[in-house]
């Protein structure tokens, strides 16, 4: 099955390591307005709108009424990714970070078996992000998320794994591995 992704070129036409500091940033101006949140699905909180500065409370999505429930959570905002992103590195969680677009096609492909393996691993929780949110340009640079669908698998913390594209049978055994793990 040949891989299906969307490139982010657009995106990061000039982006290299050199300049991933903030201040070396290349200004990026785009042409289409960029919604706060495109899905129509409720999202996570902003850290600064939340009572508790450590972790927001977590929104469960998709969940049935069947035991276990989903583990899908919608990131929206940048403040709340990069919550969400220290607490997995500093507590040494196990996660999954799955980055998309409301645009991408093969991210739509793929949505139903995302959701039905966050149901089917609930010790592992799936943060959604959509790379089109406001102030994430540079923080997926420095991540190397350049194509969409992406996903990052958190294992005690640091990164232990990485697929880019819609590639269902290597997302279904990355996701037992990491469960294997716990």
């Amino acid at each position: 099955m040949a891989r299906r992704l969307c490139r982010l070129s657009r995106l990061f036409p000039l982006f290299s390591p050199a300049s991933a500091s903030p201040a070396a940033a290349p200004k990026l101006h785009h042409h289409l307005p960029v919604a706060a949140n495109p899905s129509p699905a409720p999202v996570f909180p902003s850290a600064s709108a939340s009572p508790s500065p450590a972790f927001p409370a977590v929104s469960r999505l998709f969940s049935s009424s069947s035991a276990g429930g989903s583990t899908m959570v919608v990131v929206g905002s940048a403040d709340s990714f990069s919550s969400i992103l220290n607490k997995v590195q500093d507590e040494k969680l196990p996660a999954v970070f799955y980055y998309t677009a409301v645009w991408c096609g093969p991210c739509r492909a793929i949505a139903p078996l995302i959701s039905k393996l966050s149901t089917q691993y609930p010790s592992i929780p799936v943060y959604k992000v959509d790379i089109d949110m406001e102030g994430l340009t540079n923080k997926l640079g420095g991540l190397k998320v350049y194509s969409v669908p992406t996903f990052h698998f958190y294992h005690k913390g640091e990164k232990t794994g990485e697929i880019v594209g819609a590639d269902a049978k290597k997302l279904e055994v990355a996701m037992e591995t990491l469960h294997r793990q716990l």
